[in-house]
């Protein structure tokens, strides 16, 4: 079996982590215990971390990996559909059903073609 990560969109990801926690790369790189450099070449997707590097990135940006490895897992549908939901919950209640009558029409239409 051949596991294949989009590892463009992980560094993406890993990167807006760190921003969110407002560190730089060197900060950062300090605190997971890795070389600027290294967390440089993760971010622009150029290496895949081990898993050992991974869990430290994870735990260092407090971070889960099924956000971060969303868009190469299967699973990752599962994060993505509740950001949806996250996202439904904050629109006025009276403007829920146009938005579920919408996303019902467009998966129809997906499945009719």
């Amino acid at each position: 079996m051949v596991i294949v990560v989009d590892s463009k969109s992980f560094g993406k990801k890993l990167k807006n982590h760190r921003a969110k926690c407002g560190w730089s790369q060197k900060e950062c790189a300090e605190k997971i215990g890795i070389s600027t450099r290294y967390l440089a070449d993760i971010e622009r997707g150029d290496k895949i971390p081990t898993l050992e590097t991974f869990v430290l990135i994870l735990n260092t940006l407090t971070a889960s990996a099924d956000d971060v490895l969303q868009d190469s897992l299967s699973v990752g549908y599962q994060s993505k559909s509740n950001d949806l939901l996250k996202k439904l919950e904050s629109v006025d209640v009276s403007k829920r059903k146009q938005v579920l009558d919408i996303f019902n029409s467009v998966i129809t239409s997906l499945k009719d073609n």
